[in-house]
């Protein structure tokens, strides 16, 4: 089974995307004279190419094989069934009756878009795909691994309709992962690995994340999207469901070994272009210009001549940061697995390896990945199984604001000095962090999971069985933040002489210290009973009952030593020291029971729910009931349809489905009750000395009457097959309530008069309505040799706030009723003032001063209260999209004799960020200049240009208050992948001593067409840019 799956994955990495379960039968080969206790034969696609790694079963019976290279397989006899499965991704599952005399037979699989006959993994369980009744949808490994990265968090991007991912940074040390929503939720989805759910969200929670796993360990990823296929997660399932498989043990074969390696190089999507310095100084004479009563005195000639000709390096000179970063980056990962067994012992081994490193000295990650899992038969229907994977990862980078402060220095700066020195520029220079000299940030840590299982199939009750399992997590972080000072230099023009900044030398800049230590523990008890029989063929009934139990612990110790040698470079004896710690415990129990069934391929209904605790609330309020209802009809199966003579539509299939969860994710361990933190000078009073005691803390007063929030959901879908499965649609509307929702609660209902003073409670607070629709398109063929693919994944949402609780107090234009739950608050622009008499014809006054301190080129405010004046009483809320609305995905392959090309479209619309001017230089008082400045921003003699005048502008400045006026369109369309390789063919890998082996060049991030009209990446804006990445795969098996 094991060697099927990697054999996919090789096929996927090097072959074709998307493959999918499958499979038809073709004419049995001719029968023999005599019985044989093997049948043999050939499983090949409608081209006549061989499948490799097909899986053959006897029906009913655990005796099963999979094909070899040449797509030929041989498997025992089976006394207890004469009919052979054949099942293979991509293809339908065929079913062929073996007569006794008969010694071989040869079948032909046909193209399945639908992927009908799929078992896919589900919460606490596993479905077959065409009895589902939820919003389900798998990710399997080989269109993972397409991707060429080494987080797998960014692997998901345009796979799956309703499944948002954006990428912030691309910075390969940060911990931060790609931002992940599922149907437009703005909070995280619950993430479960191997069955254990991970309630963290973020690095400081402590637990293993997307971005911790090996992508090559990972056998699916599965997406729970509506409540029933999510309830029986309770608690934060409310955000949708991540469920990850990862490989295991299976099959009674020889030891298989795979191998897979890749080497990409990396280059900035895109990056800022600045003016030189010649243009800068022009266009800050022109800011003084415009900035009536400024003390600052202009560029002369004489200088404005030493800028343009570099007469004068040591005062001024022209520099782009841009320019010392490194022009490339790379990643590599190698990953290696062996996997084998017995009839009573299987395993599965694994190690893997990624390295990536950024644009700068200094700057990168390493992880090692390492997993082994032991399946033993302890006796007939018992199985113990162990499993332990673990995961070091070590990131080091000299400043995660070195990207930023591209943006932070004039291109007048000196950064080094015509000797060589580097120039003090208020006793830093950003030279330090791009060469690494200054120090750095390390981030070291551990990750290890252990799960035994023990698993019983009852045997005087056919089709019962029962599992208990313990899940051990132990992990620990450590961030170091080294600092040690740098010598800078000063010039003096008149002498023409350098000298040392004493501010960068010791005593008065220090080499400190300071290190996070974060620990993670975490046990899961889990004991389960599972049902699943079919009665006279027609009744399928499945059920399940699951109780467990699981508590958390957190560590924190936070050490800052701000005055140590510079050697060692560990913590050691200070005398300046600052310890701060905490420590919180977690606890949760569940029970969780689904039923399923099923009437002849045509019905199918399923109950489930789920009994969370959660001491976050107060005992009587701490237990919440979730439960979920859904149903399916095959219209397709029906004797009607069957009866219709045509062969369009070959599939036709309703869902529907509407279930509560609950969230308690928001309120804090124990909020119903006032806690205390331990403060060093708010103990007792002693003599006048106050000695280290308790205070209350100041967080939010807590509300005992806080309970669960809960969403109400409902789906309802269709999905339709074409000519034989070639062709597939699903077409889902879901509308989600979340009522009770734990929110802090508006200010204006705690007035200073109840003295709160802004700590203000959590409560069960308004009501949100949430709709939106997912579209899923997958067409796959195969003519002669060649085979092709095409998948679209469509999706759009949005949302409103039905009730927001007594909003009389506030003003009109500042109620959230009826707004997005995610909302920016800020004045309504009415383009630019083109002119003095514009301004003087205003009537409303905008600046406070009749508008005396406005000039032509300044941002025109809309009066929302009609009271001629501009004030906070204007601001207005609107919908914060910088999570887009409309998500596209579009995804294309084809292979013809061991050739392929894979392609992956990501589009995103909708898509809005408040992208206001970066004001870094001159006391924060001036932007610095990028050529659009040059050519779009407001003079006399560009009235109609996009963007204000230029001036020195204070932080109360008219242009700088937040406004309509700097909402960017970002929506784009980006070549997300292109893998384009070949298969070798099965007799030149044989010779070679090889099972398989494949290469693919791939690349990412290509070209990006985007409506942002200013130089940044769209997704990562001002920060670390998206990479774009060229490399290449090779795939091995042995």
């Amino acid at each position: 089974m094991y060697k099927e799956r990697f054999l996919q994955l090789m096929l996927a990495t090097g072959f074709s995307i998307g493959t999918v379960y499958a499979q038809t039968p073709v004419t049995p080969s001719p029968s023999a004279t005599v019985t044989s206790n093997t049948v043999k034969g050939k499983i090949v696609d409608e081209g006549g190419e061989p499948l490799i790694g097909a899986q053959i079963r006897w029906k009913g019976t655990k005796t099963a094989t999979i094909t070899d290279i040449n797509g030929e397989y041989s498997i025992a006899r089976d006394a207890q069934s004469s009919i052979l499965v054949v099942s293979y991704i991509g293809y339908r599952n065929t079913e062929t009756n073996v007569t006794k005399t008969q010694t071989s037979a040869n079948i032909k699989m046909n193209d399945d878009a639908q992927n009908l006959d799929e078992v896919v993994a589900v919460g606490y369980g596993i479905q077959k795909k065409s009895s589902l009744t939820g919003s389900v949808e798998t990710i399997k490994a080989e269109d993972l691994l397409m991707m060429p990265t080494t987080s797998l968090d960014q692997a998901l991007t345009g796979q799956v309709a309703g499944l948002q991912v954006m990428q912030s940074t691309g910075d390969p040390s940060t911990a931060k992962e790609t931002n992940i929503h599922i149907r437009g939720i703005d909070n995280s989805p619950l993430l479960v690995i191997d069955g254990v759910p991970r309630f963290g969200t973020n690095t400081s929670d402590g637990e293993m994340r997307l971005s911790d796993l090996n992508p090559d360990d990972v056998e699916s990823i599965t997406i729970l999207k509506d409540a029933a296929a999510a309830a029986v997660y309770g608690s934060r399932a409310a955000n949708g469901v991540i469920l990850v498989t990862t490989k295991h043990a299976q099959g009674n074969k020889k030891v298989q070994i795979n191998y897979r390696g890749q080497y990409n190089v990396q280059q900035a999507t895109s990056m800022p272009d600045f003016v030189d310095a010649y243009n800068f100084a022009e266009l800050f004479n022109r800011a003084v210009d415009n900035t009536p009563g400024t003390t600052i005195e202009k560029y002369t000639d004489e200088q404005l001549e030493q800028i343009k000709n570099h007469s004068n390096p040591n005062v001024y000179g022209d520099e782009d940061l841009s320019d010392y970063l490194k022009k490339t980056a790379f990643s590599t990962t190698h990953s290696i697995s062996a996997n084998g067994g017995s009839d009573m012992i299987n395993y599965y081994l694994s190690f893997g390896y990624a390295d990536s490193q950024g644009l700068y000295s200094g700057i990168g990650k390493q992880r090692l990945n390492y997993m082994g899992k032991l399946d033993a038969k302890l006796a007939k229907g018992l199985t113990l199984s162990v499993d332990y994977t673990g995961s070091n990862s070590n990131s080091k980078n000299s400043s995660y604001s070195t990207l930023t402060s591209i943006y932070e220095y004039s291109p007048l700066q000196v950064l080094r000095f015509t000797n060589g020195d580097l120039a003090s520029i208020d006793g830093s220079n950003p030279m330090i962090d791009i060469n690494g000299l200054g120090g750095y940030i390390k981030d070291k840590s551990k990750m290890s999971t252990i799960t035994v299982n023990m698993n019983w199939e009852i045997p005087w009750v056919k089709g019962l069985s029962a599992y208990v399992r313990g899940t051990f997590d132990d992990n620990y972080s450590i961030e170091s933040t080294f600092d040690k000072p740098v010598t800078l230099y000063n010039y003096d023009a008149a002498k023409d002489s350098y000298s040392e900044d004493a501010n960068t030398v010791y005593p008065t800049a220090k080499v400190s210290l300071k290190e996070d230590d974060s620990y993670f523990q975490s046990q899961l008890y889990e004991a389960g009973v599972n049902y699943n029989r079919t009665f006279s063929g027609k009744h399928d009934v499945e059920g399940t009952l699951v109780t467990n139990y699981q508590r958390t612990h957190n560590q924190y110790m936070n050490g800052t030593n701000a005055d140590k040698s510079i050697y060692p470079e560990t913590m050691g004896t200070g005398q300046t020291v600052v310890l701060t710690g905490n420590e919180d415990r977690n606890q949760r129990a569940s029970l969780i029971g689904r039923a399923h069934y099923g009437y002849a391929n045509k019905y199918f209904g399923e109950f489930s729910f789920r009994v969370d605790g959660s001491n976050n609330f107060a005992p009587s309020k701490r237990w919440g009931f979730f439960p979920s209802f859904s149903g399916a009809w095959v219209v397709s199966n029906e004797d009607f349809f069957r009866a219709w003579k045509q062969k369009v539509v070959s599939n036709l299939k309703f869902r529907a489905s509407t279930g509560w969860l609950g969230n308690d994710g928001v309120a804090d361990s124990y909020s119903y009750l006032k806690t205390y933190i331990e403060s060093t000078n708010r103990g007792y009073d002693i003599g006048g000395n106050f000695t280290p005691g308790l205070m209350l803390s100041t967080g939010g007063y807590p509300n005992p009457d806080l309970t669960w929030g809960k969403t109400h959901d409902w789906n309802f879908a269709t999905d339709i097959g074409f000519w034989g499965g070639r062709l597939g649609i699903t077409f889902e509307y879901y509308i989600r309530y979340e009522t009770d929702k734990i929110t802090s609660v508006p200010d204006y209902l705690y007035p200073p008069s109840t003295g709160v003073e802004g700590n203000v409670p959590n409560m069960n607070f308004a009501k949100l309505k949430a709709w939106g629709w997912d579209l899923t398109i997958n067409h796959r063929n195969t003519i002669g040799k060649l085979k092709y693919n095409v998948g679209v994944t469509l999706s759009k949402n949005q949302d409103k706030y039905l009730d927001f609780g007594d909003e009389s107090s506030q003003l009109p234009n500042l109620r959230r009723k009826g707004t997005s739950s995610m909302v920016w608050t800020m004045y309504q622009a009415d383009g630019l003032f083109k002119s003095q008499e514009e301004i003087n014809n205003y009537k409303v006054d905008q600046d406070g001063q009749g508008n005396t301190t406005l000039a032509p080129g300044d941002i025109k405010y809309v009066d929302q209260n009609g009271d001629h004046v501009i004030d906070a009483n204007d601001r207005i809320y609107v919908k914060n999209s910088s999570y887009p609305d409309l998500d596209l995905g579009v995804r294309l392959g084809v292979s013809y004799k061991g050739f392929f090309i894979n392609a992956l479209f990501q589009g995103e619309f909708g898509y809005k960020q408040n992208i206001s001017e970066y004001y870094t230089l001159n006391n924060s008082t001036l932007q610095k200049f990028q050529k659009y400045h040059l050519t779009e921003t407001w003079t006399k003699d560009n009235p109609d240009a996009r963007y204000p005048r230029i001036k020195f502008a204070t932080t109360n400045d008219n242009n700088r208050k937040a406004s309509t006026f700097w909402i960017q369109d970002c929506n784009f369309l980006r070549l997300k992948m292109l893998n384009i390789g070949y298969t070798f063919p099965a007799h030149l890998v044989k010779s070679c001593g090889l099972t398989s082996a494949s290469l693919a060049f791939q690349a990412s991030n290509l070209f990006t067409i985007t409506d942002l009209d200013i130089d940044m990446d769209p997704e990562s804006l001002r920060g670390y840019p998206i990479q774009k990445s060229y490399g290449v795969t090779l795939n091995l098996g042995f």
